[in-house]
């Protein structure tokens, strides 16, 4: 029996897939779960255009991500602490470069930065990732008050 899966299901197939499957297997799990439809030929046609309205939503939301780390990357950002002898009072981590950079209009996670925590006055490379593992490097440049 030929179906249409509406959810993703490990070992099977990816939500939107037309899949071939035993009679007993569709009747007893699939389609009493609600995890997937008999295959119609309306229904199949359905999915398709579905599917490539994903693909162009897709492609246009990696461009508005690429978009986003080519402005980001190479990115200086000068942050200023208490030190004494160099060392900091505390220190600097990626809660600090996020919100840095919330001041030049980018929303960032810090959760997103790749970044240990800096005890020290000088310079640093740190790394913002983003969805589809898209990565923008920034350096940091930590200086005394």
């Amino acid at each position: 029996m030929k179906v249409i899966l509406i959810e993703n299901i490990k070992n099977l197939g990816r939500k939107g897939d037309l899949k071939d499957v035993s009679d007993g297997y569709a009747r007893n799990f699939l389609l009493a779960n609600g995890l997937a439809k008999i295959a119609t030929t309306a229904l199949v046609e359905s999915f398709k255009k579905q599917q490539q309205e994903n693909k162009q939503k897709e492609i246009e939301k990696e461009k508005l991500i690429q978009l986003q780390a080519s402005k980001m990357s190479g990115k200086n950002i000068v942050i200023t602490a208490k030190a004494k002898e160099g060392k900091l009072f505390g220190s600097i981590t990626a809660k600090d470069i996020a919100s840095e950079l919330k001041k030049d209009g980018f929303e960032i996670s810090e959760k997103n930065i790749k970044f240990s925590p800096m005890k020290h006055v000088g310079k640093e490379k740190a790394e913002v990732v983003f969805e589809l593992g898209i990565i923008a490097k920034i350096s940091i440049e930590i200086k005394a008050k």
